[in-house]
């Protein structure tokens, strides 16, 4: 979606360097990553990079066709993440479905459709219609990042609803691509995170240790190999949780625990904050 080679040739047409563009927006090490690795910064530091190169950020993406939506899903992707669902709404009804020509943007609109069905209207069955013209998508690779993320919107429906063989079908579909991800920036991240921690509470409400386990360290792995902190509180309340029901070692229990607690004052997570007090106080009677 975004053109870096474009914006490095930019950056350099410029004169500036990378200590120059970054100065005051973000590390160095980050706009290095961007460059280098592809791994896109948040859409705040992208924009006030742009802004410094006096260009748009659309101005960067992959075609001019396709540009201003590239630039409005991907702006629509981190409201998310804040929650936002006014701007989401907004930015969506700027969007015609009919006028997407590549299937990643189409996949792209279904999915942000089917999370502001699910998160903000409450309206499953229009969440299910999105998510499954995804998963029907002809030749989707299984480890793409929104169809995992289809999977896991089905699974968390189909678990409200009572019907957990039908959850644990899409989330056994997830286990099996989900370590293929290749995470290249800060959304993909995110979204990964949001599945594992998903996924790993499922299966351990069920005492799907094992799966559940492995979910949750892959998830910790990233986040710590990331710095992303976000899912941190609850990926290891989610430990804790099981490693009690396993009756493992006081130790591992009480770590994971304390861990629980310190990234949840961190996020502010008062709901995850007040479970990992809980249970603690449990493991030390």
């Amino acid at each position: 979606m975004i053109n870096i080679e474009k914006f490095v040739q930019i950056r350099k047409d410029q004169k500036l360097s990378q200590t120059d563009l970054c100065h005051g927006i973000c590390t160095q090490s980050t706009l290095s990553k961007f460059e280098n690795n592809g791994q896109v910064p948040s859409f705040k530091i992208l924009k006030q990079l742009c802004d410094r190169l006096n260009i748009e950020v659309g101005d960067i993406m992959t075609s001019s066709d396709e540009k201003k939506v590239a630039r409005l899903l991907f702006e629509a992707d981190f409201s998310f993440i804040n929650f936002d669902y006014a701007k989401i709404l907004n930015i969506l009804s700027q969007i015609n479905p009919q006028n997407l020509k590549r299937d990643e943007d189409k996949v792209h609109y279904h999915f942000l459709r089917g999370q502001y069905a699910l998160k903000s209207d409450r309206n499953q069955m229009s969440a299910l219609f999105y998510f499954n013209n995804i998963l029907t998508t002809d030749n989707l690779p299984k480890n793409d990042i929104y169809r995992l993320l289809a999977l896991n919107g089905c699974s968390q429906i189909y678990a409200k609803q009572g019907e957990t063989e039908k959850a644990q079908h899409y989330y056994d579909q997830i286990l099996k691509s989900i370590m293929d991800v290749d995470i290249t920036n800060v959304l993909t991240t995110m979204h990964i995170l949001a599945i594992l921690c998903d996924a790993g509470e499922f299966y351990g409400e069920r005492k799907m240790y094992k799966e559940s386990n492995s979910l949750l360290r892959y998830g910790y792995k990233i986040g710590i190999e990331q710095h992303a902190i976000f899912y941190m509180a609850r990926i290891l309340l989610r430990q804790g949780i099981n490693d009690m029901e396993q009756a493992k070692k006081k130790e591992i229990t009480s770590q994971h625990l304390h861990d629980a607690c310190a990234f949840a004052r961190i996020n502010r997570n008062r709901i995850t904050l007040e479970k990992a007090r809980k249970l603690l106080k449990q493991l030390n009677a």
